[in-house]
């Protein structure tokens, strides 16, 4: 097992070797149990404490190959890109471009008219916090076209031609459809397609070198094999899914993301509290389905899910991702400086909820209550 433990420095994207002793024996067996525990053939994990980092790779890149992951290994963060989308959304709102009110209509294509019920129109919080009476899919993916489908067009036709299950802000239910309509709206409203609002607000800013919807043939070259239940699947551009599921990124890429959701509120500290905060509390709908892979869920942030503290572990902010046969999952302690992400090539719901676990257990131990 190797692994590499980064600090950030002032900003400057250099490293240097972590200097928390506590970070690195909480992240040192814990992260090997995570691993053992899984089945799956490769993992990387980061955890973050502060301004330190580490980022461990386990495993093998493909099953087979003998080649073990690192910290620029590329992989497949699944539906964590729903709380990218979530970061994106707020900076927007933040800046007066958008409001969170908004409807979706506003951003449709000309000619296009999204439906509504009882008087109630689809908003942008509809559809980041999962409310927007909208179904999980448009429906299966023809072969082939699992990273590709819909397109902009089979989208925005389903919509406009079907009815909502439910009046807008009543019921919660997972929907990947939604953030995928989410996207087209950020886009529009900024006048740029999603993959390179990504880009220019979110990642270049934060250094994530390799966080992408449009890797190149280098990054594809450290691309993981997924597998399990679907994977592999070819590297390619996935920026018509990109708010929903499309996100690649890298264990280096990730610690650095999480710091920047954990550490003292700076200038942009406005949308990542405004993103983390509670919309739609669930003891407050009659319903709220497909939230509680990762844990029982007690409110929806923008693209995030929040768990109320109890027992040992504290409140928590995080988010679950599946795709092509990669799992993977991010959560930090509001206010305490503390965060974990991991992504395994096997997609395992059994195992995968068993990780999530112990990468749980790793936080409650850094910040005992």
């Amino acid at each position: 097992m190797s692994a590499s433990a980064q600090r950030n420095q002032g900003g400057s994207g250099q490293a240097r070797p972590a200097d928390d002793p506590v970070l690195l024996e909480a992240a040192g067996l814990s992260a090997l149990t995570m691993f053992l525990g899984s089945g799956t053939p490769g993992m990387v994990v980061a955890l973050v404490r502060g301004e330190s980092s580490f980022v461990v790779g386990m495993g093998e890149t493909t099953k087979g190959n003998g080649q073990e992951p690192d910290g620029r290994s590329l992989f497949r963060i699944g539906s964590i890109s729903k709380a990218m989308a979530g970061e994106l959304l707020t900076d927007l709102v933040v800046e007066g471009k958008v409001r969170l009110s908004d409807p979706l209509q506003r951003f449709a294509p000309a000619g296009r008219t999204v439906p509504s019920a009882d008087n109630r129109a689809i908003t942008l919080l509809d559809l980041a916090t999962h409310s927007a009476g909208l179904p999980r899919e448009i429906g299966p993916a023809p072969e082939g076209r699992g990273l590709t489908f819909p397109s902009r067009e089979e989208l925005w036709d389903y919509v406009c031609s079907t009815p909502l299950l439910w009046p807008p802000a009543t019921i919660a239910a997972y929907s990947n459809v939604g953030f995928q309509l989410l996207g087209e709206a950020l886009a529009a409203a900024t006048g740029e397609d999603y993959a390179a609002l990504l880009r220019s607000r979110l990642a270049e800013p934060l250094g994530l070198s390799d966080t992408t919807l449009r890797p190149t043939p280098d990054q594809c070259a450290r691309l993981m094999t997924g597998s399990g239940l679907s994977g592999p699947a070819p590297c390619i551009d996935t920026g018509l899914i990109g708010a929903n599921a499309g996100v690649y990124s890298t264990g280096n890429d990730m610690a650095k993301w999480l710091r920047h959701l954990v550490n003292r509120p700076t200038a942009d500290a406005p949308a990542r509290l405004m993103a983390r905060a509670a919309y739609r509390q669930r003891a407050e709908m009659p319903a709220a389905i497909a939230f509680d892979e990762a844990g029982p869920m007690s409110g929806l942030g923008l693209g995030w899910v929040i768990e109320a503290p109890r027992d040992t572990m504290p409140l928590l902010v995080q988010k679950s991702g599946s795709l092509e046969g990669f799992m993977s999952y991010v959560a930090f302690v509001p206010g305490k400086g503390v965060g974990v992400f991991f992504a395994m090539n096997r997609a395992d719901l059994v195992t995968f909820s068993t990780t999530i676990t112990i990468a749980n257990g790793i936080l409650a131990a850094l910040v005992a209550r």
